[in-house]
């Protein structure tokens, strides 16, 4: 059936939900709720009950099949909607596309009628076990969202690494394996020997994760600038000795063209960053393509390419595709910061040519964390 018709079909289970939000809502990222949030715009609220409340609408789908004139009524709800669907048509498996109608039905209805698949006792169980592996009288404190940051040794769950971090940062990176995609059936991943492009280090935890990925024949170069996620990157690497031989910081911001003037103000994760000079800034420093970066440290291959970098994904793309056509890695690539990116970059990467199929995976209980994986099988 069409994109519409089992969005259609999923809405309609979904309003019949009534979730305690303090079962789906995540208080590890987005801290301590004091009330239930309002889970329905008036705008969407007042184009639902519209939907649902359409003369036969009910009896149409259950037991005449679906209705093709209520998708002209879904339509209405929002403009990125029938773009959206051209992406379900572009995915591989039927995991894929029933994940992105989940997606879909959680931003139109919220938390108290959507639970993403990851909110699960297993999920929550596994941060509780690295939660005790944390060592809370050793900790970095920082200035983003006061969060403090304990050490964590992960070498009893059988992956020699610790590094300064969130207990369910370290779940969702290393077990729950947010930069790999395994659908039963299909895996994409770093694997043994990959040269990886780790787009957005931030604290090195995903330099560290792909560095133990790739073993010790592989290598990891990561892009990362802002000075505050420097020092604790280059605190967690310390920890690792074996594992930071293989990778390489690449102090420059990763953008579509190499040498423009970028300036930062540094609030850690949620450092804000601009192409134009304002009257207050923290520093500046100049971007660097993925395109360039393979020609001037002349890498002889590239594997996978990781990108989570604030909404920068489509720009870093456009400047690595010289590098994606030679060497045609595996992608793994942000898709969550706009619904913009649902849409174009899904669309850019198949747009190549080159035949990569595309799968989708999410690794939170909310709308963040939505993560493209393509790859070209082999013949």
């Amino acid at each position: 059936m069409s994109f519409y018709a089992e969005l259609i079909k999923v809405l309609l289970v979904a309003s019949k939900n009534n979730f305690s939000y303090k079962e789906n809502y995540d208080q590890l990222r987005f801290g301590t709720l004091e009330e239930a949030p309002v889970t329905l715009n008036g705008f969407i609220r007042k184009k639902l009950e519209r939907l649902f409340e359409s003369k036969g609408y009910t009896v149409a789908l259950k037991e005449k099949g679906f209705d093709e004139t209520i998708s002209e009524k879904l339509k209405i709800l929002d403009p990125y909607l029938s773009r959206i669907g051209k992406f379900y048509d572009l995915l591989e498996d039927e995991v894929s596309k029933d994940l992105l109608l989940q997606l879909v039905a959680f931003r139109l209805l919220g938390l108290t009628k959507v639970k993403l698949p990851l909110n699960t006792p297993d999920f929550w169980n596994g941060i509780k076990e690295i939660e005790a592996l944390a060592d809370q009288n050793k900790y970095l404190q920082t200035s983003f969202m006061n969060w403090r940051l304990p050490l964590i040794d992960i070498t009893s769950k059988g992956i020699p690494v610790q590094f300064y971090f969130l207990p369910g940062g370290v779940y969702i990176d290393f077990f729950a394996k947010q930069y790999q995609f395994n659908n039963g059936s299909k895996i994409i991943k770093a694997e043994k020997g990959d040269y990886v492009i780790d787009a957005g280090g931030c604290w090195g935890d995903t330099a560290l994760y792909f560095s133990w990925e790739v073993g010790a024949s592989g290598k990891v170069f990561t892009f990362e600038f802002i000075p505050s996620n420097i020092e604790i990157f280059s605190k967690n690497l310390s920890l690792n000795p074996d594992l930071e031989k293989r990778v390489t910081l690449i102090n420059r911001p990763v953008w579509e063209n190499s040498n423009e003037t970028m300036y930062y103000i540094d609030n850690g994760p949620g450092s804000r960053v601009f192409m134009e000079e304002e009257e207050s800034f923290d520093g500046k420093s100049s971007s660097l393509s993925i395109d360039d970066l393979v020609a001037m440290h002349s890498i002889p291959q590239v594997d996978f390419i990781k990108m989570d970098i604030e909404g920068a994904e489509p720009y870093a793309l456009r400047g690595a595709v010289e590098t994606i056509r030679k060497f045609k890695p595996k992608l793994a690539i942000a898709i969550y910061h706009s619904l913009e990116d649902f849409v174009n970059i899904p669309k850019f990467v198949h747009d190549l040519g080159l035949g990569y199929e595309l799968h989708l995976a999410h690794c939170s209980i909310h709308q963040e964390e939505s993560i493209l994986f393509a790859e070209i099988p082999s013949k």
